[in-house]
């Protein structure tokens, strides 16, 4: 049989395959895709394909709590004769194997290889693509999609969800006004498109066009709000936006509407969504009413994972809003135990060393009012951030923060070089105008 691109497949029913060919469809605008893949397991739980893709959705999540149902899968894997497989198949599983164990440099690289023979491969995509991100490697971002997108045919249903990948590596890559072109013909294409639609905001911001932006969001609300496991995601750059423009309310709005709330269930990708936003406010000193307890009740069921250090980070973010510095104590004191003790073949272990320890200090330290500090943890990592993951635009709170120490701290050279690195490359920025004022104020 063949799957929706083309790609010879081992399956044993016509049924089970249209169930795939849906669930991974639908991956493509981030609709939930849980309660469909449980559909094709139960229809064939020995459809290899199907288990697969269940371990790479559960390993998307980066929560340490969803990696046994990507083991689950491993198991089930695990008795199935690989001479039934085909060659792609079997790389596959050995791509899934080693995400699993935590290596995501290896997982990348064999995703890179299943590509390399198999440029339909969309499950390898996007997975691929995803790792890309987790491991803040912009080249591939962008490399990734370029390699293949000359196989796939333009008049392809998921043509268009490629444009909206390639225009995010564009992005992360520098290419700004490049990755606007391919998100928009995206979000052309596919209005449902969520992450072309992230991929928007994204090229909008780094070209300065807030008004524009907000806009932007505003118009494709109905497409962002609604069925899928971006909404937080698309809601705070719809608030980055609303931020710069100086609507605060509106901002607020958004955050309590879309981002997180007293009661809502605690996925690490959306409290970091959250911790972004309050962060910001917080540096501007903003009153943030409760938020800041609400979210730290939900970060702290998940703050002892110690499985992607760049959660790690935006759970300190929390406590150090709300203050609670056992919390954030505990935290470090984990995190510097797992890095004396822990397995160094696991990607998470050299990004938190290198990375996340010295950010969750820093912020700790901002937290207590020891500015001096933090910009000694920030500064020399300021240009290696990229190293545990995330985008540009959510890595800037880390350089905000010692922007903002350095203001804090008195230390007028520094606040001056910084803000004006910021304003030579995005001189609009009302947030860039705002710290070149504090700083020139300083004595």
């Amino acid at each position: 049989m063949k799957d929706l691109t083309g790609l010879d497949i081992t399956v044993h029913n016509q049924s089970t395959l249209d169930l795939y060919n849906t669930v991974v469809a639908d991956l493509c605008r981030f609709k939930n895709p849980v309660p469909l893949t449980m559909k094709v397991l139960e229809a064939e739980p020995c459809f290899v394909m199907g288990q697969v893709f269940n371990g790479h959705i559960n390993l998307w999540t980066t929560d340490r709590d969803d990696l046994q149902w990507s083991l689950e899968s491993l198991a089930t894997i695990s008795r199935i004769d690989p001479a039934g497989l085909n060659r792609r198949e079997r790389m596959h599983v050995a791509a899934l194997q080693t995400w699993a164990t935590g290596n995501l440099v290896k997982a990348s690289a064999l995703l890179d290889e299943i590509l390399i023979e198999y440029p339909l491969d969309i499950l390898a995509l996007l997975s691929g693509h995803q790792l890309d991100f987790f491991l803040g490697d912009a080249a591939n971002l962008r490399g990734r999609v370029y390699r293949v997108l000359p196989s796939w045919d333009k008049e392809h249903p998921l043509y268009g969800y490629l444009l909206g990948m390639l225009s995010f590596g564009q992005e992360e890559a520098g290419h700004y006004e490049q990755a606007e072109i391919s998100a928009m013909e995206a979000v052309e294409r596919n209005p449902q498109d969520v992450w072309g639609i992230h991929a928007v905001a994204h090229a909008l911001e780094m070209q300065n066009k807030y008004e524009q932006g907000a806009r932007f969001m505003q118009d494709y609300a109905q497409n962002w709000q609604n069925d899928n496991v971006m909404v937080s995601h698309n809601a705070i750059h719809h608030d980055l936006f609303l931020l710069e423009t100086g609507e605060m309310d509106k901002a607020i709005e958004i955050y309590d509407n879309f981002v997180h709330w007293d009661g809502i269930d605690p996925i690490p990708m959306a409290l970091v969504d959250a911790s972004s936003v309050l962060w910001r406010l917080y540096l501007e000193d903003e009153a943030l009413g409760d938020r800041a307890q609400t979210l730290t009740d939900s970060w702290k069921q998940k703050s002892d994972q110690l499985f992607y250090t760049f959660n790690d980070a935006h759970a300190i973010i929390a406590f150090a809003i709300n203050h609670d510095e056992q919390a954030a104590k505990n935290l470090l004191s984990d995190l510097t135990r797992y890095i004396a003790s822990g397995d160094s073949d696991v990607t998470n272990h050299a990004m938190s060393l290198q990375t996340g320890l010295p950010i969750c200090e820093a912020i700790f330290a901002f937290s207590k009012g020891d500015y001096n500090t933090t910009v000694e943890k920030l500064m020399p990592i300021r240009n290696t951030t990229a190293q545990f993951g995330g985008s540009h635009a959510q890595r800037d709170i880390f350089a905000r923060t010692l922007l903002e120490a350095a203001i804090r701290a008195g230390k007028k050279n520094l606040s001056t070089a910084l803000v004006n690195e910021r304003l030579m490359a995005r001189p609009q920025s009302p947030y860039n105008q705002k710290k070149q004022q504090q700083a020139l104020a300083l004595q």
